[in-house]
């Protein structure tokens, strides 16, 4: 990571220095040396880390500022400039915007933000078509292209008008007559949910280089239709986003769910944003999870941030950070320093900022009235972000009313911003009802900036040349040429015009790219596309493309491959060799390609190819068997051929790298939900044998995964271990049994080693937890009363849960060993045993006989007692813990004076660990399962504890409740973290997550209530609500000792 930020600092200081030179008087071949020199002398030493220091916030001025006043509050990289390119009057609250092929400017003005022009009143949203008749780069003639929208949100140019997002609807505006007013008005597609808040919308069109147009759903969803293809079935979005034909004939979920923002990096792939990340990357789709209904695997997308504040919330640390130099008050207040409104996410691919920040990727933050950017690594199938710009950001300014919210390059190669201008940009829905009392909303509806930032050496003349384009009357032979300029606006305008046209003399020149030795490999990915979708791609041109120079040319080859082998199962042999491909996205495209022939989607293959197919997916997931990614991919092509995959991991060569254990635990679990168990006893066998090819640790990983299948498959009727059950059903079977048992030693021995690595003590630990109490049941123990790492100890708890054995709670319970547990580890013994539904009886036990004091059980816990799908148990729970008052308004009313009284944040900070802390995160305390708590401080104290005492009085959006009751007994609540057709993931208290089989839930109900329970005042007295309420507020912290999170 270093190395990376030194590069990239080293890139931006040589632009830097050899800039100042290029702008003294010294002449050009002074400057051309002193580029040669500095780029040598960069080769030879490497550069220090540079720091930008960060600039202290300045007091907010009075009021909003003029577009000059506005552009002088900016601090920007050395370098670089900003420019006005329009402002109010001409234009108002501009929250999208685009360039047409003649350079013209689209800005979708979403004035009615947040609530709407009132009760009653016309819509005011408004579309602006605006023109710099005088070339000097600002704006300066207005038409009103359309009028009456909404909410309009999401503009992109297409055969002459636009494509709008409008929720409910996506629009196609045309003008027919040439006087800048669009008379042609269609919907394309309409059904997307308008139900929630106005800032969560159908957004962003974006044309991809694959020729479909995405739109965010704002994670809201719909049920989507094509009005003028009234026959269509309607697509229900869910947690999705949405993608379709431009002409809207026709559309398609698309995985990934967006809040404003989507963008694509040179070679296609999809980035999308929400609030709190500011960068996701879509790595695959459910269609490719959904060819293996036996898969748990239930994700999407990766969050790319190194550190974020979001959940899963992994870190508040330097590279979650943000700089913003405002001192803006807002209700998001204490996020100060890290994002609270991230949105328009985009890679730059323009060619008007410095040369290193190409790739990059950009995002706003209104509130912090910024534009951040982020270095995208590469990280096996997916990337990882770092800020670019250690300590500052790209673009920050001074002013409160500064609101950037959408970013787009122009055909000058500059990166242009849309600042909504705005006093506020909450929205009501998110605020308590005193504060929406005093906010002002409306302050700014009429105001507006668009602002260029482009290199300083950038002169006005050359950006004046740049910016007069004359693509709309360009042929298509040039247009084909413009596809080799590296230039993301001239690429992303000559592809659009390209598919409009349709030109068949497009065909002949689009082929010379792709045979062209030096040809950009984006100008061939393009025109790959382009000629697929012309159909004028044929076998033949795309066959040598396999073996490419560039590899992003390999992995598009590949994907088109992957719709061919319907028709022709002779490509076989063509992508086989890709499995050893050198680069790690080829070799996850690969595993895709494969398993569309793996999923009989084609002509029966040859025993010998369908032999070779499941090597070469072996070879691929003992290579890269620790990226997930890579592992879920390889398991979705598998569907039938698991026996033969496990036959080429055991003829391995033995030199060969030892495959990953999450691989191996997951293979395992999968090979047992694909067969029969009859047939369990031939898959063991080699296993376990003692010529077999496999290592004891690996061995144990492919065990504990058929454990984990078996625990369901062997649970009616079977009164031993699961491991028994899975090793020992088949009659006769000693080798397997005694192999069992030495196994099960073995990994004792393992489990207890302090020198070996983590993760080999944790696997071992997976094994034992279906292994017989009597043989592991003293190593667990152990295991959580010794001086051990929290992750060993947490594993044995969950490890011990699992365990069918009745003594597992006497054990766990018996008071000396439970009193001497850490808060953390009684938390997660108390989660394991309420999980298991065979434990909970003994577990009350102990609470009614005293052995456990009642009090050590959390209000949540309690209402997972009270409400337990068996009666005996609601009972019982039910005398032991009383009923919940009803009339909750009532206990507000009761507690309502605690905010009054002096209170101790220290205190405050114990009551948060013992009651809130398995669910919330606050100043790095605690986990991230329900909302993290970094903007609850500009609340007053009244609305906080509203909220604590009557938890539904508000649920805020993803975070209800859910129970799942699985077919081996299980019985988990928490939240829906993901879901794909085949599987769900489960997030429950403590952050422990679930990836569940939809054929292994027995029942799944959704709550009405939130995952927060009632109750509360039965664990905290009406001081410790005052001390509650002063930590969560913040008091006291400047006083605070800093102190390591609790463990």
């Amino acid at each position: 990571m270093t190395i990376g930020l030194n590069l990239e600092t080293a890139a931006l200081r040589r632009w830097r220095v050899l800039n100042k030179v290029c702008r003294s008087k010294l002449n050009v071949s002074l400057a051309l040396m002193a580029a040669l020199l500095l780029s040598v002398a960069v080769m030879a030493q490497a550069p220090k880390e540079e720091t930008a220091k960060p600039e202290a916030p300045t007091p907010a001025p009075e009021g909003p500022l003029s577009p000059e006043q506005g552009r002088q509050a900016f601090q920007l990289q050395p370098g670089l400039r900003v420019e006005l390119v329009a402002s109010e009057p001409l234009i108002a609250s501009p929250v999208a915007m685009a360039f047409d092929e003649r350079g013209r400017l689209y800005v979708a003005e979403n004035r009615g933000y947040p609530t709407g022009p009132g009760e009653g009143r016309p819509a005011i949203g408004r579309i602006a078509l605006l023109e710099d008749t005088d070339g000097d780069g600002t704006m300066d003639h207005r038409s009103e292209f359309a009028e009456g929208l909404t909410y309009p949100n999401g503009v992109l140019p297409w055969r002459g008008g636009l494509i709008v997002t409008c929720a409910p609807d996506v629009l196609y505006l045309r003008d027919t007559d040439g006087d800048g007013k669009a008379d042609e008005r269609r919907v394309l597609f309409t059904g997307f949910d308008t139900k929630g808040s106005t800032q969560l919308r159908v957004s962003h069109p974006t044309l991809s280089i694959d020729n479909w147009v995405y739109v965010t759903s704002g994670l809201q969803g719909g049920k989507v239709h094509a009005p003028s293809v009234p026959d269509s079935d309607s697509v229900a979005l869910g947690r999705t986003d949405f993608r379709f034909h431009p002409d809207g004939t026709a559309g398609e979920a698309a995985d990934g769910g967006s809040q404003f923002g989507i963008t694509f990096d040179e070679f296609g792939r999809r980035f999308i944003c929400y609030n709190r990340v500011q960068v996701q990357h879509v790595v695959l789709s459910s269609k490719t999870l959904r060819r293996n209904p036996h898969l748990a695997f239930s994700g999407t997308v990766q969050n790319c941030p190194a550190e974020t504040v979001a959940e899963p919330l992994t870190g508040h640390g330097a590279a979650a950070k943000l700089f913003p130099i405002s001192r803006n008050v807002t209700t998001a207040d204490s996020h100060a320093g890290t994002f609270t409104a991230a949105c328009a996410v985009t890679v730059f691919r323009g060619n008007g900022l410095p040369d290193a920040f190409r790739g990059m990727v950009f995002s706003c933050d209104p509130t912090g009235n910024l534009v951040h950017v982020d270095r995208l690594d590469p990280q096996g199938a997916t990337f990882a972000a770092y800020p670019a710009i250690k300590g500052a950001e790209f673009l920050a300014s001074r002013d409160n009313w500064c609101r950037p919210v959408f970013l787009a390059s122009g055909p000058d190669g500059a990166l242009y911003v849309c600042d909504m201008y705005r006093k506020t940009i909450e929205h009501p829905d998110y605020l308590p009802v005193e504060i929406r009392k005093r906010t002002d909303f409306e302050g700014g509806k009429g105001m507006g900036r668009i602002w260029r930032v482009v290199r300083d050496d950038l002169s006005p003349d050359t950006l004046k040349t740049r910016r007069k384009v004359h693509l709309a009357d360009a042929t298509t032979q040039e247009l084909c040429a413009t596809l080799r300029i590296q230039d993301g606006w001239r690429r992303d305008t000559a592809q659009r015009l390209l598919l409009e046209r349709k030109d068949s003399a497009a065909v002949e020149p689009l082929r010379a790219i792709l045979t062209d030795p030096e040809a950009d490999p984006v100008a061939v990915v393009r025109s790959l596309h382009l000629l697929d979708a012309f159909d004028a791609l044929s076998d033949e041109t795309l066959r040598p493309l396999l073996k490419h120079r560039a590899a992003p040319v390999r992995e598009h080859a590949l994907q088109l491959v992957e719709a061919r082998l319907a028709k022709n199962k002779g490509w076989v042999a063509d992508v086989l060799p890709c499995a050893d491909d050198k680069d790690a996205r080829v070799r996850f495209q690969t595993a895709t390609t494969l398993g569309a022939i793996s999923a009989g989607t084609t002509p029966a293959v040859s025993t010998a190819e369908a032999t070779a197919i499941a090597g070469a997916l072996a070879r691929i997931a003992a290579r890269d068997g620790s990226d997930r990614w890579l592992r879920a991919v390889v398991f979705s092509s598998l569907s039938g051929r698991e026996t033969p995959f496990l036959t080429a991991l055991q003829q391995r060569p033995r030199d060969s790298a030892s495959p990953a254990p999450e691989l191996l635990k997951e293979f395992g679990r999968l090979l047992g939900d694909s067969q029969a168990k009859e047939s369990w006893p031939a898959l063991i066998r080699p296993i376990l044998a003692d010529q077999s090819t496999f290592s004891p640790a690996e061995q144990a990983a492919l065990l504990t995964g058929l454990c984990e299948a078996g625990r369901g498959q062997f649970k009616d009727g079977q009164t031993g271990s699961v491991l028994d059950s899975v090793v020992g059903h088949a009659p006769d079977d000693q080798a397997s049994e005694g192999a069992a048992r030495k196994l099960v030693a073995a990994m004792n021995a393992s489990a207890l080693d302090q020198t070996r690595p983590l993760d080999q003590r944790e696997a071992a630990v997976g094994l034992l937890a279906f292994a017989d109490f009597a043989q592991a049941g003293e190593t667990l123990l152990a295991l959580i009363a010794r001086q051990d790492s929290r992750e060993i100890q947490v594993a044995a708890v969950r490890a011990l849960g699992v365990q069918r054995d009745d003594r597992v709670v006497g054990a766990l319970l018996e008071p000396s060993r439970f009193a001497s547990f850490t808060p953390a580890v009684r938390d997660e013994v108390l989660s394991a045993l309420i999980s298991q539904s065979q434990h909970v009886p003994g577990l009350l036990t102990a609470l009614e006989s005293g052995r456990v004091s009642p009090g050590v059980i959390d209000a949540l816990r309690r209402r997972q007692l009270t409400q337990s799908r068996d009666p005996k148990i609601r009972e019982r729970a039910s005398a032991l813990f009383g009923a919940v008052a009803g009339d909750r308004a009532k206990v507000y009313d009761e507690f309502k004076d605690a905010v009054t009284l002096k209170a101790n944040p220290a205190k405050g900070l114990v009551v948060f660990r013992r009651e809130c802390a398995s669910c919330h995160r606050l100043d790095r305390e605690g986990s991230a399962v329900g909302p993290d708590l970094f903007g609850i401080r500009n609340q007053e104290k009244p609305a906080i504890l509203l909220h604590i005492l009557v938890p539904d009085h508000e649920i805020t959006q993803g975070f209800a409740a859910y129970t799942v009751a699985t077919k081996d007994g299980r019985v988990l609540t928490g939240l829906i973290a993901s879901e794909t057709p085949t599987s769900l993931t489960l997030r429950q208290p403590l952050g422990k997550e679930d990836t569940i089989l939809r054929t292994e839930v027995e029942e799944l109900a959704a709550s009405k209530q939130s995952l927060m329970p009632q109750g509360l005042e039965k664990n905290i007295s009406k001081q410790e609500f005052a001390d509650l309420l002063a930590y969560l507020k913040g008091e006291g912290e400047s006083d605070r000792p800093k102190e390591e999170p609790a463990r």
